[in-house]
Order: C-alpha cells, then structure tokens, then sequence
C-alpha cells in the first residue's frame, strides 16, 4: 500500500508546473543586453563607422553549447546544438549554421550569423548592415546570477573556439551568463559613410535565421534608437531611446 502511494505521489510530481521530468529539455533563451558605447568614428580610409558594444545573452533552463567537428583540415565542419536534459543527458541537435575562420585578429572559429546588426531609418528601410559576419562565443561577463542553474564562475572559454587546424570546437553560453562584443573589435560597426542626417534605429538580433533550438524567440532582438547628424563633414550621435532586451 505504501509502495502505491509513493508511486503516485512520484507520478503526481511530474505533472507539477516548475517540477521537470527527466526527459524534459533545459533549453537556452537567447537574447541581446542593451546596446551601449554608441559613437561615430573615422578609419584611415575616410569611412565613417558607426560603432557599439553588443552583448549576447542566455537567460533559458539550460547552457547554450555548439560543437563542430570535421575528420581533416580540407573537410567541412559539421555543427550540432547540445541540448541539456533535466536528467544530467544530453541531445544533439544538427543544425544547419556555418563556421567561418576570424583573421582579423580573433585567430578562431566563427558562428556565421549568430548575431546581425541593421541599421534602418525610423520612417522605414533599411540602409545598412554590419560588416561583421561571425562570432566566437563564449562567458565573458556574468548578466543575471539569479537564474537556476546559473554558474557563479565561467564555464566556457575562448579557448573552445579553436584555431585554424581545429578539428572539434566547442563554444557557449552558460546559463546567466553573456558574450560582450566590444565597440573597439574588428568589423563591430556599421558603414554610415554618405548617411543623411535623420534619426535612426540601430537593431542587434540574436540567431536571426533560427537555426538554434531555445526556449523563447520573441527576446532575441534589442534596439536604440539614433539621431545621426554632421558639421562640416564630421558626424555625431546622439541616442534618443532603447528599446526592450533580454
């Protein structure tokens, strides 16, 4: 008797909202933290670039892992999502995102596309995008400790994004934690070269084309909005408002 009422008490326990099953998945929660450092610089070649710091962020159930692994140096990589089970397993999921090597000065593996950047004119269209195509992730500051699960210390490091003969790579995102892309990096701008003068949104997305698995897509994007003016050929920002994020 007691055997059946413990069964059942278990049984029920697994229907609790909050209370997960062991087959049940921790997904990530992809999404941007507010975009800051906002300026308009000047490179040697006269572009004028509208640079930004952008932060990518987990605020799901479970870590955001990738690995890509290929049987030589000359042979594409195959990417797959590790999706954390509340049981301690794991399920990898292929997805169809591309690898690309930084040269600029990373010197690592790139997800092409994890994170896009337009810039487009409030009264609508879209004018510009940046030049940056790939990104390495991994923990670089902590966003929201508070979170369950949520390592108080990093867990994924630069390391994990390889070098050129890499044959496996692993990036990620821990639970709580995110990836700060610095305004001062290579390719972390967008081309204003020959812009009007007029007020502007400037929109970061996380995983725009969809290809990862997570808990939540309508967080993936964050924005702020822009008045972009210039005297005497020297342009000028000025931020008039942010718009929600992760």
């Amino acid at each position: 008797m007691l055997r059946r009422i413990g069964l059942l008490v278990l049984a029920a326990l697994l229907f609790v909202p909050g209370v997960a099953s062991a087959e049940e998945e921790l997904r990530p929660d992809l999404g941007m933290a507010p975009l800051s450092d906002v300026k308009v610089t000047t490179s040697p070649a006269g572009q004028q670039q509208l640079r930004f710091s952008a932060t990518i962020v987990n605020v799901g159930r479970g870590p955001f892992e990738v690995e890509a692994s290929r049987v030589s140096v000359d042979a594409p990589f195959r990417v797959v999502q590790r999706v954390s089970r509340a049981d301690g397993s794991r399920a990898d999921v292929g997805v169809p995102a591309g690898l690309v090597y930084g040269g600029d000065g990373h010197d690592h593996w790139h997800i092409r596309d994890l994170e896009t950047y337009q810039l487009v004119r409030l009264d609508g269209g879209v004018v510009s995008v940046a030049a940056k195509a790939g990104f390495c992730f991994y923990d670089t500051n902590s966003y929201r400790r508070s979170l369950p699960g949520a390592p108080r210390s990093k867990v994924y490091s630069e390391s994990g994004c390889g070098d050129r003969g890499s044959l496996t790579v692993t990036m990620g995102l821990s639970v709580g934690w995110a990836d700060r892309y610095a305004s001062t990096l290579p390719d972390q701008f967008v081309d204003i070269t020959g812009l009007p003068d007029g007020h502007y949104r400037l929109i970061a997305t996380a995983d725009a084309q969809g290809h990862f698995t997570e808990a939540d897509r309508t967080n993936n994007a964050t924005w702020v909005d822009l008045s972009l003016t210039s005297r005497k050929g020297r342009p000028s920002v000025r931020v008039l408002a942010h718009g929600p994020a992760a």
